[in-house]
């Protein structure tokens, strides 16, 4: 078994999960930047409504960054809060090890 790492947000993680988050974070961000901007402000905040009718929601359940009900599993969000800095259009990727 892999030894965890420590996140930035204080979590802990497992070093292959980290991995396929990030690869699948930053996929989203290259290819479908609104999606990612829902997902953060979602990981930031449980209440957030994903905005509008375009299937984001489904986007993100297709990549496994979301679950059915609309809810980040919390090592997702772990990662997700640990690699995004800034807000909006100044949101930007690193790696969410600390």
């Amino acid at each position: 078994m892999s030894e965890l790492v420590k996140l930035k947000n204080g979590a802990e993680a497992m070093p292959s999960a980290v991995a396929v988050v990030m690869m699948s974070l930053e996929q989203l961000f290259r290819d479908h930047p609104i999606a990612a901007y829902e997902l953060v402000m979602k990981c930031r905040d449980r209440n957030h409504k994903i905005f509008g009718n375009g299937g984001i929601q489904e986007d993100l359940q297709r990549r496994a960054l979301m679950i059915g009900d609309g809810h980040v599993h919390e090592s997702i969000r772990d990662v997700i809060l640990s690699a995004v800095s800034g807000d909006g259009l100044q949101m930007t990727l690193s790696n969410p090890v600390a």
